[in-house]
């Protein structure tokens, strides 16, 4: 008996040694975590947003981005964003350019210089697709900027469908049917000179806005396009000519939007915070219709197979404006999230898990926003077409440009700023509680 209780009491002993050890650690993580947060809020993270005084509507109104941002205690790099400014106006004006004109200029003169010691940012959201705006701020430290290092991220549309297969390898041998989401696609060298029974849509690898799309049906038509490319010069660093034009069967049992084909561009995020890769896709896409109604007659014409904005009539929203029921749309969606997941796949095998390797040698933190092309099939099933790493976001009116602007900067808010900034050291694990997050 007495064995029995000496024996008790050493237990008992022993699990409060093991409690206080857990309620220590548990004290130290506390302690660990929120000293992070002193120091991080000892930082005064300070702002820059690359931008040009331009009224367009082919770009999101920066003014919802700048209130998140002092909502969040940081604070806007002044003397920077006026200097630039003025700058940029006195270069328009001796070049005789509106304030329109330079702020869609390339060339190197237009380039405003930046004095030494004058920037004090270390949070950067460029314009990405105007080199001249954000040229001058590459070289500084970034604790965060709206873009990473894409270089080995190969989602091109002559490369995409192979990186699927190898790096979704596990996931396709469980489940073949993965690949339906994607076209197949190959080079015109692939494909060879001999026509294969079929409608096809041939595009050029770095072609955008729907330039020098071909659809062929025929050898006749076949050979044609090799001429028109040939004339047209689709030369990439030396490679083969061939290799630059992608061919892949035409898609046509197609969901469609009043009476005409259209394809949903839906705003894809990839985030690397502090040394962990997240994605998120936006439950909200832009409808982009052809010019003319639906039809499969021959030969194929532009105005009903090809879908941009100029060809759309208005600003038109999934899942809002699609007309079809509730459900329906839901399944739509839980597919684009699928596609999401397995392009993510691409960049985590591609830096073999290592994302901090992504990143810019000056850069803590980054996120990019990209556009996936998706067509919808008539069994609900979303077809990816392209995925773009600078995606338009124009818009046919000022009123829309405000409304998708307050959606894109709410979300990036919630996915990215928020966590950064009010949970330092626990970012990634706030931001994937967020609805947007895909599961890996």
């Amino acid at each position: 008996m007495h064995y029995q209780y000496t024996k008790h009491k050493t237990q008992n002993a022993h699990i409060k040694t093991i409690q206080k050890t857990i309620q220590k650690t548990r004290k130290q993580k506390i302690r660990k975590h929120n000293a992070k947060i002193t120091k991080f809020n000892k930082i005064q993270h300070i702002f820059y947003i690359s931008k040009c005084e331009s009224n367009y509507i082919d770009r999101l109104d920066s003014s919802f981005l700048y209130k998140h941002l002092v909502n969040l205690g940081l604070q806007p790099d002044t003397k920077t964003i006026s200097y630039v400014r003025e700058q940029q106006k006195k270069i328009a004006a001796t070049n005789k350019l509106s304030m329109y004109d330079y702020c869609d200029k390339y060339e190197k003169k237009y380039v405003v210089k930046i004095p030494k010691n004058l920037v004090k940012a270390n949070v950067f959201f460029y314009d990405i697709n105007r080199n001249l705006l954000d040229k001058p701020f590459y070289d500084y430290k970034k604790h965060l900027s709206n873009t990473f290092n894409l270089e080995h991220f190969e989602i091109n549309k002559g490369a995409i469908y192979k990186n699927i297969q190898k790096y979704n390898k596990s996931e396709i041998q469980k489940n073949p049917d993965i690949l339906k989401h994607f076209i197949t696609t190959s080079t015109l060298t692939e494909y060879g000179k001999n026509f294969i029974p079929g409608v096809y849509i041939l595009r050029p690898i770095h072609g955008s806005g729907g330039s020098d799309i071909l659809y062929i049906n025929n050898n006749k038509e076949l050979d044609y396009a090799r001429k028109f490319y040939l004339i047209k010069k689709y030369i990439d660093n030396d490679k083969n000519l061939f290799d630059q034009i992608t061919i892949s069967k035409l898609i046509t049992n197609l969901l469609l939007f009043k009476n005409r084909k259209f394809h949903l561009r839906v705003y894809f995020m990839i985030a690397i915070l502090e040394g962990e890769i997240s994605s998120f896709v936006l439950e909200t896409a832009k409808i982009l219709t052809a010019k003319k109604p639906y039809n499969l007659d021959l030969p194929l014409s532009k105005d009903v197979h090809d879908t941009h904005m100029d060809s759309t009539d208005a600003d038109y929203f999934f899942p809002k404006d699609l007309d079809i029921p509730e459900n329906n749309k839901a399944t739509i969606m839980l597919g684009i999230r699928k596609i999401a997941k397995y392009l993510t796949n691409i960049l985590i095998g591609s830096c073999n898990n290592k994302p901090k390797t992504i990143l810019f040698e000056k850069q803590e933190n980054g996120y990019n926003i990209f556009g996936m092309d998706i067509l919808v099939s008539q069994d609900l099933e979303p077809i990816l077409v392209e995925c773009n790493k600078t995606p338009g976001m124009g818009c046919k009116n000022p009123e829309t440009v405000s409304r998708l602007s307050e959606i894109i900067y709410g979300w990036i808010n919630e996915t990215i700023l928020e966590p950064l900034f009010k949970h330092p050291g626990a970012a990634t694990s706030y931001a994937r509680k967020h609805k947007t997050y895909i599961h890996l």
